[in-house]
């Protein structure tokens, strides 16, 4: 569309702010007693993966309307609304009028961080809430540091610019430091002499906290964070052999009961599952196979039950099948969940082996790792993938007598960064997509996959 009017002006005070916060749109030169439409320009982002890789993000335009009203007869007008929770970083804003734009101006959504509550003592949960997060490539990650170290990244593709996570307060009795950082590689701290630089983007965005006196917050016990299983309804449809399961997801170890229908009375019926085995590196690649879950035999009316635990394996979806020796079959899919085992020990002296015990681990690029977590101060992590699932980690106890708190989240292990503000193939820029725990769980691509926070205590050496 082009602009009809020439010397149209449309004007916002303030002209870029954080969420929430009333602006005053001007506009003159229009023509007189116009109805009118303030429209804003957004994203409909999201990450895009594809048969287990992921391939960064995919940005199709989109508008909405934040106001609407009729010019004077000098063709003149004023508009409010406040700040839409949106991506942040500039926007593009019309009067419009049918189709026809009548003037066009800018407004930059301006990060803001924000946590809850201000103070408690160790181990309280810090509610951390970052909007105005962006979706291009220089503006879609932002680190999280407490007290100067590196937690993780905060990222808000599918979260529409609000990214929320939860942190525990570490560290001794007095204020804390949380800063959010913008950074493509890492936290980069001379924005203003970027060639990405807006004036209204701050550099750094901070809260403090302060520990106070009094009994620590612990986590809850492992199992009490296993993810919540979804159910399979059971139904069946027409003739034709099915099979089905009373959930649709599980933990590895938790019961599952399979019933098929529609099969030849009084035949022997074998069930297999479908999994993944190989990994990312070795340069041998993947397959699939199949293993054996159990046998069963239909009854006269062609109806089997088998009943069995989830099988210790990749997390993710699998496919189940239930075969007869004349070759028919029926198959449904069964998705196996994350889940902590154990850390142990509980209670541990400076510098011994504490072990660290996850099952369900995935295979894809985005399921593939959990990234660890201690202190508030990124660790490290571990890939499930060549184990079939399961990883052990084995770490040092550190040498600080008291509670020590550890965070597990989900992260992207590996892929390919493509989407808007991309820089140029070749230029050897990765960013922090991958290996560096997604503390926005709720924006994780692909797989929806939980955060599990545990704890343990360093008592005094042993003299």
């Amino acid at each position: 569309m082009l602009v009809a009017v020439l010397g149209a002006l449309l004007t916002f005070a303030p002209a870029g702010a954080s969420v929430g916060t009333p602006v005053v749109a001007r506009a003159a030169h229009l023509p007189p007693r116009t109805r009118v439409a303030l429209v804003w320009h957004t994203s409909r982002a999201q990450w895009r993966t594809e048969d287990g890789n992921f391939l960064g993000i995919v940005a199709p335009e989109a508008v909405r309307t934040l106001a609407n009203g009729t010019t004077d007869a000098e063709g003149s007008l004023t508009l409010r609304f406040r700040v839409p929770e949106d991506f942040g970083y500039l926007h593009d804003v019309d009067l419009r009028s049918g189709g026809t734009v009548l003037a066009h101006q800018g407004f930059t959504v301006i990060p803001k961080l924000t946590i809850s509550p201000h103070a408690g003592p160790l181990g309280t949960p810090i509610s951390v809430t970052l909007t105005g997060v962006g979706y291009r490539f220089y503006e879609a990650v932002w680190h999280l540091m407490y007290d100067g170290a590196q937690t993780g990244w905060l990222s808000a593709v599918t979260t529409h610019g609000t990214a929320r996570a939860t942190i525990p307060a570490t560290g001794a009795i007095g204020m804390h430091t949380l800063q959010a950082i913008e950074g493509a590689a890492a936290p980069y701290l001379n924005q203003q002499q970027s060639p990405n630089y807006q004036p209204l983007i701050p550099t750094v965005v901070a809260q403090r906290f302060r520990i106070v006196p009094g009994a620590p917050h612990l986590p809850t016990s492992p199992a009490a964070q296993s993810p919540r299983r979804a159910r399979d309804p059971l139904r069946y449809q027409g003739t034709a052999a099915t099979l089905a399961s009373d959930f649709a997801s599980g933990i590895v170890g938790s019961p599952l009961i399979l019933s098929g229908r529609g099969f030849p009375p009084a035949t022997k019926v074998t069930v297999e599952w479908e999994t993944v085995v190989g990994n990312h590196i070795s340069g041998n690649g993947w397959e699939t196979q199949l293993r054996r879950l159990g046998t069963s035999e239909s009854d006269r009316a062609g109806r089997f039950t088998l009943r069995l635990r989830t099988p210790d394996d990749l997390g993710g979806p699998h496919r189940i099948f239930a075969r007869t020796g004349s070759g028919l079959q029926a198959a449904t899919t069964y998705t196996i969940l994350p889940s902590i085992e154990t850390i142990t020990p509980a209670v541990v002296g400076p510098g011994e082996p504490i072990t660290i015990h996850l099952k369900g681990g995935g295979w894809t690029q985005t399921g593939n790792i959990y990234t660890v977590v201690i202190d508030n101060a990124d660790f490290g992590y571990g890939c499930a993938f060549n184990s079939q699932g399961d990883i052990t980690m084995q770490i040092r106890a550190p040498g600080q007598e008291g509670w020590h708190f550890v965070d597990l989240y989900p992260a992207i292990f590996n892929g390919k960064i493509l989407g808007p503000g991309t820089p140029p193939e070749g230029s050897q820029i990765n960013g922090s997509y991958f290996l560096l725990p997604m503390l926005n769980v709720a924006d994780h691509p692909g797989e929806r996959l939980p955060a599990f926070h545990l704890a343990f205590f360093v008592r005094a050496p042993r003299l």
